[in-house]
This record gives structure tokens, sequence and C-alpha cells, in this order.
């Protein structure tokens, strides 16, 4: 084992005395030198602990800082190019906002529910609605089914997507603007392998629960980053935290939700909090909250949480997604709708389609804009161009992979 150069203690005894006083630039710098294993497992897992049990990893402007920590120890996609609508994106354009960029869809985990895939899913149903959508996602870890376990039980070949495959796949003008791809998070974060160990030692969250979704390689890899993202955090005092760390690392178009259920995902059973990135007419990024409901702002009906259960692995889960994409799970189903709700608040928030939308004095957000999202994500579907773009990954990453084994 490498012997630790640098030492946590002067931060832990700081936290221990005054964790108030604690600065953002100090746990960067901490977070920084773990992710180059310059710090004994000790020392490491005294400090997530601490941060833990006194709040700090629920501070905004400390999980921005640790974010760029590991973004900073990402590996890069060099020379990553999107080609923005009217160079050559041809199908799908839409008429709303949407510019052409990169979009993602993802949860922090760890809410204790096991339900269905739906982020993946709805990031697949939502590639085939004129959105470019490269998702990052890993493993299980509290779940039966995580994003990469389900997606390679439908044969891609998620290891072998590297940072130049991924480079070529978007490198031409004549790129889809109807796409998906997956960037597997231990191909990216090397880092969190020596990580990875003390986590489970800890048996409690820490700060890495958190920064998952906020380490997309195409935040560090490409100057504007993710045009749009859905971010779902399984607690409600993370709710507007997560929005305020997003706009501290420079996001401008965001969605960050959490099922009342205390569910990482759009709810299909009740309501959901929403803390939206709004550009104002000065430029600068407010927050606005309001909540969702399956059938006031979607027009779809509600399902109870248990008829959307996630517990039957990823084989099981593979083949229920291959269903829906083929068209065969009606409107009803609860996962159609589960996938929809999630999917279409996507469509909505990327800017993908036009529409008229109403915050009402209940603070539940209705309006054709998002029955509009609603409709674009089922015609991704029952067109067929979701699963087309599903195969057409799919098939990059094998030949990725054949490509590596005969070098």
């Amino acid at each position: 084992m490498t012997e630790p150069s640098f030492s946590l203690l002067a931060l832990l005894k700081k936290i221990s005395t005054k964790a108030s006083a604690v600065t953002a630039d100090e746990v960067t710098d901490a977070i920084t030198r773990i992710s180059q294993n310059q710090c004994s497992p000790v020392q490491t897992g005294a400090l997530l602990t601490a941060m833990h049990y006194t709040g700090l990893d629920m501070r905004a402007d400390v999980i921005a800082g640790a974010a760029k920590a590991m973004r900073a120890a990402g590996i890069k996609i060099e020379g990553l190019k999107v080609h923005p609508r009217g160079e050559g994106v041809g199908e799908g354009e839409g008429v709303g906002t949407y510019r052409g960029g990169l979009v993602d869809i993802v949860g922090t985990g760890g809410d204790g529910h096991d339900t269905f895939n739906v982020s993946t899913t709805a990031a697949i149903v939502a590639s085939g609605c004129g959105i470019r959508i490269c998702k990052h996602g890993s493993k299980a870890s509290t779940s039966s089914s995580g994003s990469a376990d389900i997606l390679t039980s439908l044969g891609a070949s998620l290891a072998s997507v590297t940072a130049p495959v991924v480079s070529e796949y978007y490198s031409t003008a004549s790129h889809p603007a109807s796409s998906f791809c997956f960037l597997f998070a231990p191909v990216y974060h090397p880092a969190m392998a020596h990580i990875a160990p003390i986590r489970r030692e800890l048996g409690c969250r820490t700060i890495f629960n958190v920064l998952g979704p906020l380490i997309n390689p195409i935040d560090y890899s490409h100057p504007e980053g993710l045009e749009a993202r859905i971010l779902g955090v399984g607690r409600q005092e993370l709710g507007r935290v997560y929005a305020e760390t997003l706009r501290l690392l420079g996001v401008k178009k965001a969605l960050v939700v959490c099922g009342e259920e205390q569910l990482d995902e759009i709810s299909p059973e009740g309501y959901t909090n929403c803390w939206r990135l709004v550009e104002g007419t000065d430029g600068e990024i407010g927050i606005q909250e309001f909540r969702i409901h399956p059938t006031e702002t979607f027009g779809l009906q509600t399902h109870p949480l248990t008829d959307v259960a996630g517990g039957k692995g990823p084989g099981e889960n593979a083949e229920i997604l291959k269903r829906l994409l083929q068209g065969k799970m009606p409107k009803g189903d609860p996962i159609m709708d589960f996938v929809l709700c999630n999917a279409a608040a996507l469509v909505a928030v990327t800017g993908v389609v036009g529409g008229v939308e109403k915050l009402g004095a209940d603070g539940i957000m209705r309006g054709s804009l998002w029955k509009n999202a609603v409709e674009t994500a089922m015609e991704g579907i029952m067109s067929g161009q979701s699963s087309r773009s599903w195969e057409r990954f799919v098939e990059v990453s094998r030949r990725a992979s054949e490509a590596q084994l005969t070098a």
C-alpha cells in the first residue's frame, strides 16, 4: 500500500472545535488529496464521518468544491465536440429552446425504495425525442439494479466506452439529434476505486453519496458542459442545497426533484418537490420552487410505489425496458406512467417542446408544456426512435470492445 504523504489531522482538529469555520477550499484540498491517494484510509474515514455528523457535507459551497476536486481528478474527454442545432443534426429538432447540447438525468440513490430503473429508462426514451443524452452512472450500491447493471444486461459493453470512443462518437456534424450515450463512472473516475472500500466500512452516508450526479465528465470536457439535466435527491432537505450547488458550479438549466416519499425520482404516486434553475433577464440564475403531480401536471394516472418496485434484478428489469421500447406497454401501466413522468420532465426542462406553463397558487405546476412533453416522449417510443437510439449506442460499444480486444 502507498505510504500516505498528506495528513488530514489539522482539518480534523478544526472540524472538532468549530466546524462552521471550515472553508470550502479546505475541503476541496482534502478531497483532492484523497482522490490522489495521498491520505491514510483511517484519516479519510474520520474526515468523511466528521463531515457527515457536523453537516459540513450538506453545505452547497462544500459540495461544489468537492465536485470540482473530483472533476479535476477524473478522466477528460479530449477533443469533445457537440454540434449545435442547424449544423446537420437534421431530425427531431422540436419547437422549444433546446440548442442541441448533451443532457443527463440521474439520481443520488440511497432513498431505500428500490424502484424500477426509471432514470435510465427515461434517458433512453428521451433520447428518441431529438435530445442528445449522455448519461453518467455506475452499478448498484444500495438497490437491486443500477443503471450500469440493466444496460449491461441489454447487451452494452460499457467499460469499452472510453474517452476516445466518446470523442469520436460526437465528432461529426451528422451525429443525430436523437442519440444516447452512457459514461460508466469507474472508467472516468479511477480514484473512486480506493475510496470505495473506505465508504463501505463506514456504514453512514458520506459526501461521495451526493457527488456522483455532479461529476459527469461532460461538465469538464466541453466548454459549455451539459446543456440541461434533471437530478433526483432522496431527501427533501437536500433539494435546495443541490440546486444552490449547481448554481455555484455554473449550471444554467436544471431541475432538482424529490418525491414526497423521499424518492430520488419524480413520484408516480403523488407530489414531487422541485427546485428549478431559472435565468433572469439580467443573466442571474435564480431558484424557483414548485411541485408537480402525475395527473395535475402530466395528465397521467397515479400509481403506488409498490407497483413500480425494482427489486427484480437487472435481468428482469432489462426485459421490462425492452418491452417498453418495443411499444408493448400502454399508457396506464404503472411502470410506463412512471417512466413517462420522468422522461417528459426531461423533455420539458431541456426545451425540446413548446407550450405554456402556469404555477398555481397551490404551488403546483400545470400547463400544456408538460403535457406536450408526455406526448413527445410517447412518440419517441411508438415511432421506434428511442429504441434505435439505444441500439446505435450498443453497436458502438460492442465495436469499441472488439477493437480493444484485437489491439
